[in-house]
């Protein structure tokens, strides 16, 4: 599996918020432009949006994640299409809607590092903009690409230089906790969340952190990622992870039939890297879910953190997204 951008197209940043920041800027998004947005995305995105002055208008997706009456929007300078897990949204109609009204597209594959379309190409790769954030699939303390597949743009910003940070006190404990697990075969990670959980909820009342919303309003400040991050995904070897995370999602999706969610794809295609195991459930059985899941190693967790503007007039399958995560 190869990259089908070269290195010079590509930036590095520490956050995928602040590569796309980026990409907006180099569409020259700002002062009174709308940026087409999912309803059913995380607050950061919609600080990128607010961060070049620009206006977020939402879309809705339906129960498969696909664009819902995406046609009748006719005044936008950029639209973000999501690669929602992983899996590749088609990006048909979002193709034609930019053509028609002059706008560029931004792929947003967040969470799609290493994963490919039916046709072989590489999530990220297939729009004006891709945005990657690499720490969502790897255990490091930040990374994240901008991805420059349009051609016209020829001045890219320099990159920024890497930070010489340590990697973080999380990932390296992450790492360290793995590596013992793996030898004494005891569910040290997961024993770790449950103890973070628990003094959250104390201190919370939460058992996951949960953004204000001022978040969907902070500036976001490009900076470049540490560099032990990069000397990781440099190394990293990319067909083991690949055979991991589908692997991996086979063995959830076998175990979660005993279980009352409803998985929302139907089978993983052919060259798609999961993020995670993404499924509709109430919350009780997601609990379940993450009783029946817990031998792998891995955790549940809910999903998105819901813009503010878009929380109460929500679906309910917005509300009931919930993830099998496999970082």
């Amino acid at each position: 599996m190869s990259n089908e951008i070269g290195e010079s197209q590509v930036r590095y940043y520490a956050l995928a918020r602040q590569a796309l920041v980026q990409a907006l800027q180099l569409a020259q998004v700002g002062n009174g432009d709308n940026v087409l947005i999912p309803a059913l995305i995380c607050k950061d995105v919609v600080a990128s949006v607010h961060t070049v002055g620009a206006t977020p208008i939402f879309y809705e997706v339906d129960e498969n994640l696909a664009p819902l009456d995406f046609a009748k929007f006719l005044n936008f300078k950029a639209a973000i299409a999501v690669n929602y897990f992983g899996f590749p949204q088609d990006l048909k109609i979002f193709e034609q809607q930019c053509e028609l009204v002059g706008a560029l597209l931004i792929e947003d594959n967040a969470h799609g590092y290493l994963s490919e379309d039916s046709s072989n190409r590489r999530l990220g790769t297939r729009a004006h903009f891709g945005i990657i954030s690499i720490r969502k699939t790897l255990r490091i303390a930040d990374g994240a690409q901008l991805l420059v597949n349009d051609n016209s743009i020829k001045l890219l910003p320099t990159q920024l230089t890497f930070t010489q940070l340590s990697p973080g006190l999380r990932p390296t404990l992450q790492r360290f906790l793995l590596r013992i697990q793996q030898s004494i075969r005891l569910p040290l990670l997961d024993w770790t969340r449950s103890l973070v959980r628990i003094g959250r909820i104390l201190v919370t009342g939460k058992a996951l952190p949960v953004s204000p919303s001022s978040a969907e309003f902070e500036e976001i400040i490009l900076s470049a990622p540490r560099e032990s991050s990069i000397k990781r995904i440099k190394q990293l070897d990319e067909h083991a992870e690949v055979e991991r995370r589908r692997a991996l999602y086979a063995k959830v999706d076998s175990v979660l039939t005993k279980c009352e969610v409803s998985p929302i794809f139907a089978s993983l295609p052919h060259g798609c890297v999961p993020y995670g195991y993404p499924f509709y459930a109430s919350a009780r059985n997601a609990k379940s879910a993450e009783m029946l899941v817990k031998h792998l190693g891995v955790e549940v967790i809910h999903w998105p953190d819901l813009p503010e503007s878009v929380i109460d007039l929500a679906p309910n399958h917005y509300k009931e997204v919930w993830l099998v995560n496999f970082l």
